[in-house]
């Protein structure tokens, strides 16, 4: 029945899906106010110089991965001087989670044991810092995207966490979609549809959802960057008939630049081109996420690794850090 009822809602889906696509990208909504950017950066590990100067600027969101020391200075210090501006948490962890595993209980269990046993230990206004919170990262930490079971899995957990996170005073952020998936026909919408559930349940608890936006060879071709950096729009191009609701879900992207597959040291922007390519790129990354009314900004993958323990060196920011202050232009108050 679930198989039939998916291929029903995907057929009639997919019939308009070529006109919505074309207009995905229309009347975009205008921006918060002195934002002039949707690029924005996913900060781990060390408080860096390069850091210091990007969060003095007007950054729409940063991420920031944990809660150390230097994290909190990084959000405290963003937050004074964007205090319109956006941060994300993930909580690193190691666990994994089973089919075996019942959803609800899951979700319950993971909240306490992960994501709210550090944040309980914030100062009050630390603990105000934090806008959104990551459910889980990618995929392998739980089932998700493999199959209709999986997915069904993934919608019971996530529209679980969406209500303890929600009731916790923070917003949601569920998926965060490696880029290229969910795997299947048509960028696998049909898993897209099926986890439209919890989409529902984070967009009335004022939350969002995530993809991790990669492009592979720096392509300022659309037509390209719709199976990679732009994927995401083929979910949207869906949400047509049943799932016209979820046409203005709002998205952050929690990863975002380029790489090839994963590899710290040989994939990232610094190892496959140019500064002068990457910034070229992201101008035009950039135009693009300006015309989606329903995104909120991407964090660009990465910022402090390398300071803090030699980690994913090609895809340091630190090296285009005053580029980006300059891009993105100083606070009104500054």
């Amino acid at each position: 029945m679930l198989k039939t009822l998916i291929a029903a809602a995907l057929a009639a889906a997919l019939a308009a899906a070529s006109a919505t696509l074309a207009q995905a990208a229309d009347n975009p909504r205008p921006r918060a106010k002195g934002f002039t950017s949707k690029i924005g950066m996913h900060l781990i590990g060390a408080y860096t110089p390069g850091t210091q100067t990007m969060v003095r600027a007007r950054c729409p969101v940063l991420k920031i991965l944990d809660l150390s020391d230097d994290m909190l200075k990084a959000a405290r210090d963003y937050k004074r001087f964007n205090p319109d501006g956006r941060v994300v948490l993930r909580v690193f962890h190691t666990r994994r989670y089973s089919l075996d595993d019942p959803p609800e209980a899951t979700a319950e269990k993971h909240w306490k044991e992960v994501i709210s046993a550090p944040i309980d230990k914030l100062a009050p206004a630390d603990r105000k810092l934090i806008d959104y919170v990551e459910a889980i990262n990618e995929m392998g930490e739980c089932p998700t995207w493999e199959s209709e079971q999986d997915t069904a899995w993934f919608t019971r957990f996530s529209i679980r966490f969406v209500e303890l996170c929600s009731k916790s005073g923070f917003k949601p952020v569920l998926a965060c979609i490696p880029v290229g998936n969910p795997p299947g026909d048509n960028a696998g919408v049909a898993r897209i549809l099926q986890y439209a559930p919890a989409l529902r349940a984070a967009k009335k608890a004022g939350g969002c959802w995530s993809y991790h936006c990669y492009t592979i060879k720096y392509t300022t071709d659309s037509e390209v960057e719709i199976w990679y950096s732009l994927r995401y729009r083929k979910f949207y191009a869906a949400f047509t008939g049943p799932y016209a609701d979820l046409k203005d879900m709002p998205m952050i992207m929690t990863e975002g630049g380029v790489d090839l597959a994963g590899n710290a040291d040989k994939d990232g922007w610094q190892a496959r081109g140019t500064a002068e390519q990457y910034k070229t790129w992201l101008k035009w990354f950039d135009s693009e996420l300006k015309k989606d009314r329903y995104m909120i900004g991407v964090t660009l993958f990465q910022q402090g690794a390398k300071a803090a323990w030699g980690g994913w060196a090609s895809f340091d920011h630190e090296p285009v850090a005053e580029w980006l202050a300059s891009y993105w232009g100083k606070p009104a108050a500054d």
